[in-house]
């Protein structure tokens, strides 16, 4: 049984396996650019102005209310509650 070196970090969050294989699984890359460029849009549409948060609230209720409708309309249960 091997033991891991005291240097070795232990390896945490998803990972990948080939179908059918029986090698160890290998930890997935974490796309840093993506999340950064994600956290740079959070930061830029951030506001606690009350029109803007209200219009952003009634813009999604608008959004949730057409995917239902849509939903329903085919036959599906709603997504959103």
């Amino acid at each position: 049984m091997r033991h891991p070196l005291q240097s070795e970090p232990p390896q945490v969050g998803p990972t990948v396996r080939l179908h059918g294989s029986s090698a160890p699984s290998v930890p997935e890359p974490v796309d840093t650019a993506t999340l950064e460029l994600l956290s740079i849009w959070q930061q830029e549409d951030a506001t606690t102005d009350p029109a803007q948060l209200r219009a952003a609230e009634e813009g999604l209720a608008v959004f949730m209310k057409a995917v239902n409708d849509a939903r329903t309309a085919s036959g599906e249960p709603p997504v959103y509650p």
